[in-house]
């Protein structure tokens, strides 16, 4: 059967019922308020089921705390990535040349963390006060020495304030990125002791291998 054929039944089926609705009404009034009654709560439940298919179907789907956790992470590297692109914009504007390369450095030295933080991205929530402070202070201080370079103010003790001001802040992003890999280290030193004392467990090594081993690191 055809979407023609299938369409002319429909409607002679809907003809045929009203024509039965009409007959009953003059011969059978009770019946067919009775069926008018069933035919508007027919409609009524059709249309209900309809309108809770079409929210269903267009609603958004709620968050799970770990989707909001994850699109607050998104959200913080994201507005990192942003000051650093503004860090490097300065640095490249800025004409003195060891200020230049300190704050370059600087730049590198970020852009690393954030690399890092990327593939771990768990560490995020550890570095609030990187985030939300060493970071878009150091754009700013850029950004107002750039300003005072610029005016032709002369800039001698600011730049060697600034020249000190990025050695430190050079200094703290290397500590920093090289606390990120703390825990790797730790898990690292514990999985080498753990097979170590596995390996004695089980004969495979002895105190006189040890020692040995010691005597040929220290020789």
């Amino acid at each position: 059967m055809n979407n023609r054929s299938s369409g002319l039944l429909g409607i002679g089926g809907l003809i045929a019922g009203v024509v039965v609705l009409l007959a009953a009404r003059r011969y059978f009034p009770a019946l067919a308020n009775l069926l008018l009654i069933l035919i508007g709560i027919c409609v009524f439940l059709v249309l209900l089921l309809v309108a809770v298919v079409i929210y269903f179907a267009f609603a958004k789907p709620k968050k799970t705390e770990e989707q909001k956790a994850a699109d607050e992470v998104q959200a913080i590297l994201k507005t990192a990535k942003q000051h650093l692109m503004g860090l490097r914009r300065m640095s490249m504007e800025i004409k003195n040349a060891k200020v230049r390369t300190l704050s370059t450095e600087v730049s590198s030295s970020i852009d690393k963390i954030l690399r890092i933080l990327n593939e771990k991205p768990e560490q995020v929530g550890s570095l609030r006060q990187f985030f939300h402070y060493y970071l878009p202070t150091t754009e700013k201080i850029m950004v107002k020495y750039k300003e005072l370079e610029s005016s032709g103010v002369p800039t001698m003790e600011v730049t060697e304030n600034t020249i000190d001001c990025l050695k430190n802040i050079k200094a703290a992003m290397e500590k920093q990125y090289n606390n990120l890999f703390e825990s790797d280290i730790l898990d690292l030193t514990v999985e080498m002791e753990v097979l170590t004392q596995i390996c004695k467990r089980d004969g495979l090594l002895t105190d006189e291998d040890f020692q040995l081993e010691k005597t040929n690191i220290e020789g």
